[in-house]
């Protein structure tokens, strides 16, 4: 069966600066350009850490299902830890990124904010970045009519399988979902990633319709332009 998406990405982005979404405290304007690897953070720092000793039943084994298991608790963690506020109510800017030991301390954020922490405490937990991406993109409704830009995260499970990880909601379903059942038609809620990163690399996700190498040879995208 031929998968719409690659969750891991196909095209290395050079460009990783993100020119707007951080701002000097205190002043709204004053806008500070930040590499978008930093809101992926691995090795953990004390935030972090102190966020994975609160997760019961975590374990720290490499044993067989030890990973999913791991992945599976911080998910329901963050949905737990994280109020969902959107970014002008709590901040005055229309689209402010916290990073994750922001987000933890004030346990309020976005799409974006919950995204972050939950990729970056899979990261720290142990999971190997090849299993970690924070999609951007788009989310669609069954008719098709765009709902507007979205974020979340992908975990690639221990049988090669892209979950996703819903980082907004208040509590977590029975099993992870396989990220391809999101991008089915006539569902109520259809994902359309367009770039994802982790705290090595920017990459662009293309529709398996489209040519890679019009993206090779155009060598021109990048995130000021994709979001």
């Amino acid at each position: 069966m031929n998968y719409r998406y690659n969750w891991a990405g196909d095209f290395i982005l050079r460009d990783t600066i993100v020119p707007n979404k951080r701002a000097v405290v205190g002043y709204i304007d004053e806008v500070i350009p930040t590499d978008i690897r930093e809101w992926a953070k691995e090795p953990p720092n004390n935030k972090l850490s102190e966020a994975l000793s609160e997760i019961m039943g975590l374990s720290r084994t490499k044993m067989a299902g030890t990973f999913d298991q791991r992945a599976y608790l911080i998910w329901e963690y963050v949905a737990k830890k994280v109020e969902y506020v959107y970014d002008k109510k709590a901040h005055g800017m229309p689209d402010f990124w916290f990073f994750p030991e922001e987000t933890l301390s004030l346990g309020k954020g976005d799409c974006e904010d919950s995204t972050f922490l939950l990729c970056s405490l899979l990261l720290a937990s142990g999971i190997s970045p090849f299993c970690v991406r924070a999609e951007l993109g788009r989310v669609y409704d069954e008719n098709g009519n765009l709902l507007g830009g979205h974020a979340w995260p992908v975990y690639l499970d221990e049988r090669g399988k892209w979950r996703l990880l819903e980082s907004t909601l208040d509590s977590v379903p029975e099993k992870m979902p396989l990220a391809d059942s999101f991008t089915l038609p006539d569902i109520e809620f259809q994902y359309e990633p367009l770039l994802c990163f982790n705290q090595y690399h920017l990459w662009l996700v293309k529709p398996s319709d489209k040519d890679l190498g019009y993206y090779c040879a155009l060598d021109k995208v990048n995130i000021r332009k994709r979001r």
